[in-house]
């Protein structure tokens, strides 16, 4: 098998043992970037047509730009989401786009366990015990059985999250522009202002696109059951974090559980234990005793990792032998 050149940027440390499985595997000569793509090492990708990226790369269309004009014709980006990259640009300079969808059983699985946590308090249960106060104040739970939940986008992480949910026994509604026909018969598909009406917890499960820019509004809010709950596992942007903030203080709304926040970028997979963390909002919602906010881990099992290198590497491939791809995007 002829090897196939390529330049992986912002390689990182978990990924290395499936980069030393799959490379030989798959006939691919790797270089390797530790650091993402930004403006200072782009031209390191001078020579090669394939480069694989993340979402913490910097893909705008000046960068994207600079990719082509030092011949890089595809990207494969490591990741399921992909609105770090400026498509158009992609489009206008002729460059090919792959994602990599991994294992929807590990954002699945993170969503169920927020959405428990959020509906037994378990974020009030720990703080009582870390004080040695056993007393009930506060810390009064429901049971799912007993709730609808709201699934916003059924695709594969939606759908999943309903099979596994499924065993509570709650009500579910959905919402989704492409209804799925696996979920026929079992998930009543509504409207969306009548899913914000009827569902006790929301679960944000949609791809960021500018039709879906904060599905979570001060409108929406407005809509929902007193005491209604969120959860996203999904994309920050999803969410208006100033209209979740005051519905919080409110007490319209019962509860949030987010792994994920508008303006995360800044601060995402980094130690900033010595920093000031340039995102007001999260300091603020980590107060509320009700919000469990999580740093965009929903992703992070060892399958996912697996699957996010090997299709990347195999879109990358794909790509150079033969023009097309696996899972993709442009």
């Amino acid at each position: 098998m002829e090897k196939v050149k390529v330049l992986i940027y912002g390689r990182r440390h978990d990924e290395l043992a499936d980069f030393a499985r799959l490379v030989p595997q798959l006939g691919i000569e790797p270089t390797f970037v530790k650091e993402n793509l930004d403006r200072d090492n782009a031209a390191l990708a001078a020579g090669f047509e394939g480069v694989a990226v993340n979402a913490l790369c910097l893909l705008d269309r000046e960068n994207i730009a600079r990719l082509a004009q030092l011949g890089v014709k595809y990207l494969a980006t490591r990741s399921i989401g992909f609105d770090n990259i400026d498509l158009d640009a992609c489009r206008e300079f002729g460059i090919k786009l792959s994602n990599a969808p991994y294992s929807p059983h590990s954002v699945a699985d993170y969503t169920v366990m927020l959405m428990l946590m959020l509906t037994r308090r378990a974020k009030s249960i720990l703080r009582h015990g870390e004080a040695q106060d056993y007393t009930l104040r506060g810390i009064e739970g429901r049971e799912l059985r007993s709730m609808t939940v709201g699934v916003i986008g059924t695709g594969r992480i939606g759908r999943t999250v309903i099979e596994d949910l499924s065993g509570f026994g709650p009500k579910f509604i959905a919402y989704d522009l492409y209804p799925s026909e696996a979920l026929r018969g079992r998930v009543e598909y509504v409207p969306l202002d009548e899913l914000f009406a009827r569902a006790d917890i929301i679960t944000l499960h949609a791809p960021l696109q500018e039709s879906s820019f904060h599905t979570i509004s001060a409108a929406s809010i407005a809509k929902m059951k007193d005491g209604a709950m969120i959860v996203n596992t999904a994309r920050g942007e999803l969410i208006d974090t100033a209209a979740l903030i005051a519905g919080l203080e409110s007490g319209k709304l019962g509860g949030a559980a987010l792994d994920v926040l508008e303006g995360e970028q800044a601060y995402m997979f980094g130690d900033h234990r010595c920093d000031n963390i340039p995102c007001r909002e999260r300091a603020l919602l980590m107060a509320f005793p009700n919000v469990i906010l999580t740093g965009h881990y929903a992703f992070y099992t060892e399958q996912a990792v697996t699957d996010q290198v090997e299709m990347a590497l195999s879109c990358l491939r794909s790509f150079i032998e033969t023009g097309k791809a696996p899972n993709e995007i442009v």
